[in-house]
């Protein structure tokens, strides 16, 4: 495992789960560069799970991995053990599960794209990929 990958994916998903975070909150409208309907997607009843928006638990998903990755590539006992790597694997297959249903709600229901869920859903499935090979 390669911390510095899990560093730099860590801070795409976080960088793009906050900019998705910081539109909404303010009311902004999302800019995509490929021409499709991000804010039709963001904005969907989808875009919160049990009245919670789905940025935020990205967002602190994104912060544990960079911990996680910063303490690794640091080689500091913060994270030693295998109960913290099995439990931010755990969480990395929890975050690809979320994101492969959230792909699908794309494809399927809303028939719409987000070029910035996309690239989340890229970066989890990148940092579960680098924490299991």
């Amino acid at each position: 495992m390669n911390p510095i990958y899990l560093i730099i994916l860590s801070l795409v998903g976080f960088a793009v789960s906050f900019y998705i975070f910081y539109t909404k909150k303010y009311g902004r409208q999302l800019h995509c560069v490929i021409g499709q309907d991000c804010d039709a997607v963001v904005k969907s009843k989808y875009g919160k799970t049990f009245g919670i928006e789905n940025t935020i638990p990205g967002m602190l998903y994104y912060a544990l991995v960079f911990a996680y990755g910063i303490s690794v590539f640091s080689n500091r006992n913060l994270f030693k053990g295998n109960i913290i790597y099995y439990f931010v694997v755990i969480a990395s297959i929890a975050s690809v599960l979320f994101a492969v249903y959230l792909t699908s709600v794309q494809a399927f229901v809303l028939k719409k794209w987000c070029e910035y869920c996309i690239v989340s859903s890229i970066a989890s499935l990148l940092i579960l990929l680098v924490l299991i090979l």
